[in-house]
């Protein structure tokens, strides 16, 4: 499952986003709602959120403070989406410019909101609910063992019609979508400081270590060490 919070002094805003997702059933949960910037990036370092909805305009710390800190730490691995009123607009394009994936302007248009977080995934969510079932399984259960063809029989399909949707609606196979997935949350958990490589791996889904650094290296451009010591994990 998706991991996101959000981060502004409006709590009604945490409300209307958490009405939403849930209207629009997508695999994204709602870790925290955080009412001030230096709450907010607290919670940044300590859940490692996939998502993260931020308020450009807040007391104290604001919202560009927070994306200067994400892009000199995080380089694009947690995904901004900034809520702001129409007033501060100008604002907002500077979090652009600092790698905020998109602008939801208050109150938020259902069509609007849905736009905004397929830009930050990178993927649309379609009318075909086999596909969007699928994508939610993988997120949800990419700790576990994922073999396509008892995939396939759970959701009373074929390997091959799994195959040709994730190369329609994401242009990868399956298989690279599910070790995408686990290589991200092990991005995570490798921030944390809390597991070390071995565990990492065992946790999201990986019985062969070699296969994890093969995939690791492939998707990040370095080994799980060296991404480690680029944090300053170690």
């Amino acid at each position: 499952m998706i991991k996101a919070i959000v981060i502004d002094d409006e709590r009604a805003s945490f409300s209307v986003i958490e009405y939403l997702l849930n209207s629009l059933c997508m695999p994204i949960k709602l870790a925290g709602f955080f009412n001030s910037g230096e709450n907010g990036w607290n919670a940044i370092e300590t859940m490692n959120p996939d998502i993260v909805f931020l308020d450009i305009q807040m007391p104290g710390t604001n919202g560009i403070d927070i994306m200067n800190r994400i892009k000199d730490k995080y380089k694009g691995e947690i995904k901004v989406i900034i809520v702001t009123a129409y007033d501060y607009f100008e604002y907002a394009q500077a979090a652009i410019r600092l790698g905020a994936k998109d602008i939801l302007l208050k109150p938020i248009d259902q069509k609007q909101f849905a736009d905004a977080i397929e830009n930050a995934l990178g993927y649309h969510f379609t009318d075909n609910e086999l596909f969007n079932s699928m994508v939610e399984y993988v997120n949800s259960n990419y700790s576990g063992e994922i073999i396509l063809k008892e995939c396939a029989k759970d959701f009373h399909t074929s390997p091959q019609q799994i195959s040709r949707l994730f190369k329609k609606y994401l242009n990868k196979s399956f298989i690279s979508y599910v070790n995408e997935i686990r290589i991200n949350e092990a991005k995570n958990l490798l921030r944390s400081s809390k597991f070390s490589i071995k565990e990492v791996a065992f946790k999201i889904g990986y019985n062969n270590l070699n296969h994890f650094y093969k995939n690791f290296n492939k998707q990040v451009g370095m080994t799980p060490k060296e991404y480690m010591m680029e944090k300053g994990k170690l």
